[in-house]
């Protein structure tokens, strides 16, 4: 019942691990990565979903310049990946009046640990559905208030994250932000994109209107009928009538589209997530400390870990991290959970 503390940053550490993804330590060297390869899957993905819905002819972009008119010449990129939607849409086209829709991908947890700039201990906790749509806010609302503006060291142009969202909002660029969970449940606007799934509110995100007028915009045509939804649904009904007796993921288990991405989500996330959570046990070195005790290790605390240490994974992973040839106490903790004894009721 001992509190724990992160080695590495010195906040509270949370029984459960969600610290792991939290860590202002860890997060610089897990979550690009991390990132990345949700990225490179999804663009993959859209190469292949987009033409078959006659959303677009063109494969995905990824991270590209130039997208902000006040900041041409600069390294701004304010899509993660995006998509070129066709000027002229033919009768298989999918009608839409944009030029082009965007993606900028974020990991969000339940914040069962709160930092200290929202109260500490004292904090409530949030749910992962209301981090999914903070998450999402945050990349619609760039920065607390419109004052707060960087100047381009390519351009010289000062600019704020409400005037960027501002231009892609009048030059018909829409931004969808990819919120995604460690434990693979997407945000309510990539929700509605892929499946259909309807937002209630009207401004769910709670974007004050004054204050951000167009992050506001841009979050409400995210869910109007001007931005495509339920492509997946779409996806399926293309299939079927032009490839009745085929399987689209080539085996009977991924029939359709809808199937076989949502495995191949799954997959990905599950992968990128439980690579980056082996990767961030390791860096923890001995295991978090009891706050009341700074320099002794909490062995308690190394037990939760061990089911998920006592891999070749972690091992392969805790290998390349070490600095020396000299082990680490975390690989001698002794486990019996894959013992049969433990396995019989």
């Amino acid at each position: 019942d001992a509190e724990l503390i992160c080695p590495l940053c010195k906040q509270n550490f949370d029984k459960k691990g969600d610290h792991l993804y939290q860590c202002s330590v860890i997060g610089k060297k897990i979550k690009t990565k991390m990132h990345d390869n949700w990225n490179s899957s999804w663009c993959e993905y859209m190469n292949r979903l987009m033409p078959l819905i006659k959303l677009t002819d063109s494969k995905a972009m990824k991270e590209q310049t130039c997208l902000v008119k006040k900041l041409r010449g600069s390294r701004i990129r304010p899509f993660d990946s995006h998509i070129n939607l066709p000027t002229i849409s033919n009768d298989g086209h999918f009608r839409c009046r944009l030029n082009k829709i965007g993606f900028d991908i974020i990991l969000c947890n339940s914040d069962t640990c709160p930092p200290p700039s929202r109260g500490g201990r004292d904090a409530k906790s949030n749910n992962i559905t209301t981090s999914l749509i903070a998450a999402e806010k945050s990349k619609f609302q760039r920065g607390r208030a419109t004052s707060k503006a960087r100047t381009c060291r390519e351009t010289g142009i000062t600019i704020s994250g409400e005037e960027i969202i501002e231009d892609l909002y009048n030059s018909k660029m829409q931004l969808i932000p990819f919120a995604i969970s460690p434990l693979g449940l997407f945000g309510p606007t990539m929700n509605r994109f892929l499946y259909g799934k309807t937002i209630d509110s009207n401004n769910i995100h709670n974007i004050k209107a004054t204050t951000f007028p167009h992050a506001l915009k841009m979050a409400n045509r995210a869910s109007s009928d001007e931005v495509p939804s339920n492509i997946l649904e779409r996806a399926n009904d293309i299939w079927r009538r032009q490839h009745p007796t085929e399987n689209f993921g080539l085996s009977y288990k991924s029939p359709d589209p809808s199937t076989y991405y949502t495995q191949q989500f799954g997959r990905d996330i599950c992968f990128a997530t439980g690579s980056a959570g082996l990767e961030a046990i390791s860096l923890l070195g001995d295991g978090p400390l009891i706050k009341s005790s700074r320099n002794n290790t909490c062995y308690d605390a190394l037990n939760l870990f061990t089911n998920c240490t006592d891999t070749n994974a972690f091992r392969r992973i805790n290998e390349g991290n070490a600095e020396s040839s000299q082990p680490t106490m975390l690989t001698h903790v002794s486990t019996y959970a894959h013992s049969p004894e433990n396995l019989t009721p």
